[in-house]
Order: structure tokens, then C-alpha cells, then sequence
């Protein structure tokens, strides 16, 4: 057998067939590990933010966190923005946690049971006072929203329609400040994170008696990430929560120290 010199053609050839082999042998991190990785929103409090020692804190990272360890799942959360968050679900890098259910997304995500149900309220100040009973009465408003988020497929076609001008603002803190200052007629919020504002900005605030929607949010993964197993043993151990109690007293808990903080 005549063993044949490598060419530098050859040694490059070589080198490039061994990196797709290696490449080809390593998964993409969500499918790497047996556990999950949870990407939340980094400024939505009380229910998601960046703080804490693994860079995680509010009523979601708690409920995962406590979820994941009764079923016996690795787990790591992620605080960042929540254009980041949809940017790592899109590329299989992470799971996300606190999104809601559209049309568009089920196309492309498998959720969980739902986590918990968010009541978006509108807020606008008592000195401008907004008669709000349904959608249509944010026509010709100016309507602060989170950067990233889908208030439900209504208020997107609506938005897409040019119903009402809508303001991408990437925190509560950010919308309220446009507000106060008159650049906004109204911001579309979360009931919980706004009656746990600060007395004295609460003071200088309205909630429509009506709300907006009641939205659930799930954990999504990826169609594409392989973790739809992981995402069973969650959905049972979450269901055994809410039917031994756990969850609800990990709820009341959590808002009850959120009111009395304030």
C-alpha cells in the first residue's frame, strides 16, 4: 500500500472534514444537557427581573425553580431582555418562560400547562382620565407597550391596522416615566405589577375597571430543541402542585410579601 503525502490542499481538506465531524457530534446547548435552560424577561417585575445569585428573581424564576426540583430537572434561568429571550427560543439555544399563547407561536413553540394567568389592565392618569371598556376605545391613543411582547392575536391585528399608535418601551419604569410626562395617553400593564408600584406613584395612576385580556403564560421550548419530554415531566409536576396545593400557597405567599413590602 502506497501511503500518499498530505498536500496542503489536502491537510486543509482534511482539517475542514474533521471540524464538521465535531461540530456534527456536539448539539446545540438546549439539546446537549438533560435539563433546562429558562430564559426570562430581565425587567418585568414583580413577575420576572434580573437580580439574585443565578441572575434571576420574581414569581416565575420561584414557581420553575420549585417546579424543576419536584420533577428532578437540571435547571438554569437567564435574566435578559426580552428581545434577547425570543432571539434564544428562535435559535434552540433556551427555553423562554412567561410567554403568552398566539397563533404565530404555537406554529413554532410546544408550551407548557399554564404558570399563571396575567390580567392586563390599562393605566392612564387620574388628571387625563380614559374611559376604557374594550379595544376600541384605544383608537387614536397613544399606547405604551413592552418591547417584544404580544398582548394577544386582537390587539396585535389591531396594531398592525394602525388602529392606535403603539410605543415600544423595554420596562414598566420606562412607559410610566412617558406617561407622567404627557407623552402617552395610556400604557398597557399587568394588574400585579401595578397595584405593587410605590404608593406615591400609584397615587397619580388609574386602572380601567376593565381590563384588556386575561392572559395564561406557559414555558415554551423550540419544536426544533428535542425537549418536548422534559417539558412532560414539568407539565406533571406542576399539575401535582396545583393539586396538593403548593402552587397556590407559593402564589399567595409571594404577592402577600410584595403588598407588605410596599
Amino acid at each position: 500500500m502506497t501511503v500518499r503525502p498530505l498536500t496542503s490542499r489536502r491537510c486543509r481538506l482534511w482539517l475542514k472534514a474533521m471540524l464538521i465531524c465535531g461540530c456534527l457530534g456536539q448539539p446545540s446547548p438546549i439539546l446537549a444537557a438533560d435539563g433546562l435552560t429558562v430564559a426570562l424577561d430581565a425587567s418585568d417585575p414583580p413577575f420576572m427581573y434580573a437580580g439574585g445569585g443565578d441572575g434571576a428573581q420574581g414569581l416565575y424564576p420561584e414557581l420553575i425553580r420549585q417546579i424543576c426540583d419536584r420533577a428532578a430537572i437540571p435547571l438554569t434561568v437567564q435574566a435578559m431582555s426580552w428581545r434577547r429571550a425570543l432571539h434564544e427560543i428562535d435559535n434552540s439555544n433556551s427555553a423562554v418562560g412567561g410567554l403568552y399563547k398566539t397563533a404565530e407561536r404555537e406554529k413554532r413553540y410546544d408550551f407548557s400547562l399554564p404558570l399563571f394567568t396575567e390580567r392586563i389592565v390599562v393605566v392612564y392618569l387620574r388628571r387625563r382620565p380614559l374611559d376604557f371598556r374594550s379595544l376600541a376605545d384605544l383608537d387614536h391613543k397613544r399606547i405604551g407597550v413592552m418591547a417584544g411582547w404580544s398582548y394577544g392575536d386582537d390587539f396585535d391585528h389591531a396594531r398592525a391596522a394602525r388602529r392606535f399608535t403603539a410605543y415600544d418601551g423595554d420596562s414598566d419604569q420606562q412607559n410610566l416615566q412617558r406617561l407622567e410626562r404627557g407623552y402617552l395617553d395610556a400604557v398597557l400593564g399587568i394588574q400585579e405589577a401595578m397595584e405593587t408600584l410605590p404608593a406615591k406613584r400609584r397615587a397619580g395612576l388609574a386602572i380601567a375597571a376593565t381590563a384588556l385580556a386575561a392572559k395564561p403564560t406557559f414555558i415554551a421550548v423550540n419544536k426544533q430543541s428535542g425537549q418536548q419530554a422534559l417539558l412532560q415531566r414539568f407539565n406533571q409536576a406542576l399539575e401535582k402542585m396545583r393539586q396538593d396545593g403548593s402552587y397556590q400557597q407559593l402564589v399567595r405567599k409571594f404577592f402577600a410579601s410584595r403588598r407588605s413590602g410596599n
